[in-house]
C-alpha cells in the first residue's frame, strides 16, 4: 500500500519521503514544484505534478491507486504573506483541503497525516503551550491551519495533526536545505553572503530576555521520525479519530540565540539591522511536548546547536 504526500518535493516533504522510503514505506509525491524540487527526492519515488488547488488533479491522483493514507504538507506558509494575501492562503490552504478530503473519501482513503502549526495558538499567556491551550490564531495563515485542523473531523478522516513549531536543519542530501524565501535561517544565511545587506531582526522590544522572538526551533530529522510514528499510529486503529501533538523541542530561543548560533556555525559575526516587529508575529511560543512522548513514543533528540549547524553545512554557499 502507498502513502500520498502533498508538498512531497519541500523542504520538509523530502525529508519525510526519504525517511519513508529507507523504511520501507511506498510514497507517490504530489506537488507543483512552486516551492518543491524534483532533485530532492530519491529517484524510486513517483512525482505527480498537480496542485490541490485544482480538484481534477486532486482527483485524478487518488483514482484508480491502493492508498493507504496521505500525509499532507502541500501549503502556503508565511505570516507575513497571509497578512497581506489572505484570500491566497484561503484558497490553497482551505479550499486545497476541502479538494483533498472530497477526493479521498470518494477514493475510500481514510487516514491522514497533517502538517499543522504551532501558529493555531496566536499569542498564548505565558509563551507555553500543550495541546490543551486554546486555539485562537492571530494572522490568516494561523487561521488555514486551524480550519483545515476542522475540515479534517468534518469529513470523518482518522488523522494525526502535528502542530509543527518552528522546524530548522538538514539531514545528509545534498539538496536537503531550506533555501525557503520566508524563514528566518535562510535569510540569515543569506546575509552571510559577500556584499549581501544586513538580516533584518524583526523587532527587539518584545518581552523576552533578550529583547527579540523567542520559538522552539526543532531539527527536522527528529521531525521526520514522528511522521512515521504517526503512520503506525493510524495503521494500528487505536486511540481517538483525530489525535494533535506538539512537535517541539520545550526549549524556547531567541533570534539573538539563533544569530549567535549561526555565528559559532560560520566562524564569524551575522551582519544584522533592527527592524520594525511584523503583523501576526507573537513574542514568544514553546511546546509542551509530554503528549508526544506518551501517545507517539516521540522526543526530539538533537540540540538547537546541531540543528543550526547542520542549516549551516548544507547551504549551497557555506564556506
Amino acid at each position: 500500500m502507498t502513502w500520498i504526500v502533498t508538498g512531497g518535493a519541500g523542504y520538509i516533504g523530502a525529508h519525510v519521503v526519504r525517511r519513508m522510503r529507507v523504511s520501507g514505506l511506498d510514497a507517490v509525491v504530489f506537488d507543483d514544484l512552486s516551492g518543491g524540487r524534483a532533485d530532492r527526492l530519491p529517484g524510486d519515488v513517483e512525482l505527480v505534478r498537480g496542485s490541490i488547488t485544482e480538484p481534477d488533479d486532486v482527483n485524478r491522483l487518488l483514482r484508480g491507486r491502493r492508498v493507504d493514507g496521505v500525509i499532507h504538507l502541500a501549503a502556503l506558509k508565511s505570516v507575513a504573506e497571509s497578512v497581506a494575501e489572505p484570500g491566497r492562503y484561503q484558497s490553497v490552504n482551505v479550499d486545497g483541503m476541502k479538494h483533498l478530503l472530497y477526493a479521498m473519501r470518494e477514493a475510500g482513503v481514510s487516514r491522514m497525516v497533517f502538517s499543522s502549526s504551532a501558529a493555531v495558538y496566536g499569542r498564548p499567556a505565558g509563551g507555553t503551550v500543550s495541546e490543551r491551550s486554546r486555539a485562537n490564531p492571530i494572522n490568516p495563515y494561523g487561521r488555514t491551519k486551524l480550519d483545515g485542523e476542522r475540515l479534517i473531523k468534518e469529513y470523518g478522516i482518522r488523522s494525526v495533526v502535528l502542530r509543527q513549531f518552528n522546524v530548522i536543519g538538514a539531514g545528509t542530501h545534498p539538496h536537503a536545505a531550506d533555501t525557503g524565501t520566508t524563514n528566518l535561517l535562510p535569510a540569515v544565511f543569506r546575509a552571510m553572503a559577500p556584499g549581501a545587506e544586513p538580516v533584518a531582526v524583526l523587532g527587539d522590544r518584545y518581552d523576552t530576555p533578550t529583547g527579540t522572538g523567542v520559538r522552539d526551533y526543532v531539527h527536522v530529522a527528529d521531525v521526520v521520525r514522528i511522521y512515521l510514528d504517526a503512520i503506525d499510529h493510524l495503521r494500528s486503529g487505536a486511540g481517538e479519530d483525530q489525535l494533535i501533538v506538539n512537535v517541539g523541542t520545550g526549549a524556547g530561543h531567541s533570534v539573538r540565540d539563533v544569530l549567535n548560533a549561526v555565528g559559532e556555525a560560520a566562524d564569524r559575526p551575522v551582519p544584522f539591522r533592527i527592524a520594525p516587529p511584523r503583523d501576526g508575529d507573537v513574542p514568544a511560543i514553546v511546546a509542551r511536548t509530554a503528549r508526544a512522548a506518551q501517545r507517539l513514543h516521540w522526543k526530539a533528540e538533537l540540540s538547537f546547536a546541531e540543528a543550526v549547524r547542520s542549516a549551516w553545512e548544507a547551504w549551497p554557499v557555506s564556506g
